[in-house]
């Protein structure tokens, strides 16, 4: 039995992030991944020379002295990764049919084009960036809030527009400001990015994910992969153990330290214990039963995963360039109406069309990052899909699914490729490779819950207190990173990282 200081489970965002926090303050640390791969979302996997990212496409908040730049700063790694910053006159494409708007960098430049294509709602649109401004500035000095009943009164006392709107969703305030449902669907463009219809979505985490973009859009030189790999560089350079194909088994405590058993039976102890993996896998299946209190088991179960994605992950010799795509990402909807293309997605039967989907190519975004073979591009399809779909193989090996699963993967991806082809004329005619992933994949190579791309879902009863935002999971010394805590998204599971790190740095110190 081999003893640390720190225990971290899991290697995604959160897991990396905590891990390289402890390790370079000092601390012994090790950190086990089931997977034969570290990164979790940051993982990327090559076919034929293709190399595809599986969660990465683009990220905020990396301009000089800002926050998630920062964030990378105090990890040591921000002057690792060279960003790319796509195209600040428009880095995403929302289309609505035949009617388009494109997201740019800046609020002053993004309130001009919407006054521009919006004349008449120039009281609603300045409503909007007065609320997105108060969330913002709340949500920053949310971090410096005192913990416990009083400190969180003072808080709302402080900002009165997380009171108002913290338990409703995002449809509530877009009402509030128009009842024109091309404005309303513009101002929804970057739902996918946290996987709800406004009808259901936080507006906290909606108008948060805007605000995040607003700054400007980035992609890492090198892919999901080189940005995982200044991670893991720092981590053996602050002499870290990693371990990978190591799955927990179970979480215990004997005495003022915990025991973690991997599948292959081997122990670990730690005075600190830092979970990656879901709220729902760390306390529901992980931990012993008998340490986890009722009031933390209760708020486990309440859980309810995200959505799950459907992918194509394509090479083509197509050139992309010259079909008029660019560094851009493409949002497209049919119709205005998101919250009814939604209910197609999450629709528990195929459904004979796709609504809804996002086109990006990490190819174009980064010529020189080597994503694809001389001459050739890569193109990534997402939309969005019920678990319920493809539950009946969810106990079968990955990749021994059977021919049933197969053809239904083919059915759909088939589909998706066409409805693409609005972009990518002739695109299904030239697959010089093509594999499909469903919500089984996600659930199998991250350990997402039902596939969840996004952790539990982001509706107002399940952020803020409906999360584990504190880190803790109600047992001293065991500390909770990523989706299950601040929310989806890179920049946010970095930032739990950070902080829970901090958390364990406290307990470790009043230990000694």
């Amino acid at each position: 039995m081999t003893d640390y200081q720190a225990i971290v489970i899991g290697s995604g965002a959160g897991g990396l992030s905590s891990a390289l926090y402890l390790s370079k303050k000092g601390y012994s640390v090790l950190l086990l991944e089931a997977m034969p791969s570290f990164g979790g979302y940051l993982n990327h996997f090559t076919r034929k020379g293709y190399r595809f990212d599986t969660g990465l496409h683009y990220m905020g908040e990396l301009g000089k002295g800002e926050r998630f730049l920062n964030l990378l700063d105090r990890l040591g790694i921000a002057d690792k990764i060279r960003f790319i910053e796509l195209d600040p006159a428009g880095f995403d494409r929302y289309v609505f049919g035949d009617y388009e708007f494109r997201l740019c960098k800046g609020k002053h430049r993004f309130k001009e084009r919407l006054l521009q294509a919006f004349p008449k709602e120039e009281r609603g649109i300045n409503k909007f960036l007065e609320v997105l401004g108060k969330i913002a500035k709340a949500v920053d000095a949310s971090t410096a809030t005192a913990g416990g009943a009083i400190g969180m009164l003072r808080f709302l006392l402080k900002n009165p527009v997380m009171l108002k709107y913290s338990r409703v969703p995002y449809q509530k305030l877009l009402d509030e400001i128009t009842s024109d449902k091309r404005l309303q669907a513009v101002l929804t463009g970057c739902c996918g990015d946290y996987g709800l219809p406004p009808s259901r979505a936080s507006i906290i985490v909606a108008m948060l994910v805007l605000n995040h973009y607003l700054t400007g859009a980035y992609y890492p030189h090198g892919g999901s992969g080189a940005f995982r790999d200044a991670f893991l560089d720092a981590l053996r350079t602050h002499g870290a153990k990693m371990k990978h194909k190591a799955r927990v088994v179970r979480i215990d405590r004997k005495g003022n330290r915990f025991s973690v058993e991997t599948e292959t039976g081997d122990n670990y102890t730690a005075r600190a214990v830092i979970s990656n993996a879901d709220p729902v896998i760390t306390l529901g299946k992980l931990v012993n039963p008998s340490m986890v209190p009722s009031k933390i088991q209760k708020k486990v179960e309440r859980l309810r995963p995200s959505l799950g994605s459907f992918y194509a992950f394509i090479g083509t010799d197509l050139d992309l360039p010259s079909l008029g795509i660019t560094d851009a990402n493409i949002h497209h909807r049919d119709e205005f109406d998101v919250n009814r293309g939604y209910e197609v997605m999450t629709a528990s039967s195929v459904q004979e069309s796709v609504p809804s989907y996002f086109i990006t190519s990490p190819s174009v975004k980064d010529p020189e990052g080597e994503h694809a073979p001389p001459g050739r591009h890569i193109v990534e399809i997402v939309t969005g899909v019920s678990y319920s779909v493809f539950e009946k193989w969810r106990d079968a090996p990955s990749m021994k699914r059977g021919e049933e699963y197969a053809a239904l993967k083919n059915k759909i991806g088939r589909r998706l490729v066409r409805a693409a082809e609005r972009y990518i004329p002739k695109l299904s005619e030239h697959l010089d490779h093509v594999e499909y992933a469903t919500p089984l994949s996600n659930e199998y190579w991250v350990n997402a819950v039902k596939g969840g791309n996004y952790g539990p879902e982001q509706t107002p009863d399940q952020m803020g207190p409906g999360r584990f935002t504190s880190f803790s999971a109600g047992i001293e010394g065991l500390f909770l990173v990523g989706a299950g805590t601040m929310g989806g998204g890179i920049m946010a599971c970095v930032a739990s990282g950070i902080l829970a790190g901090q958390k364990a740095v406290t307990l470790l110190k009043s230990k000694f």
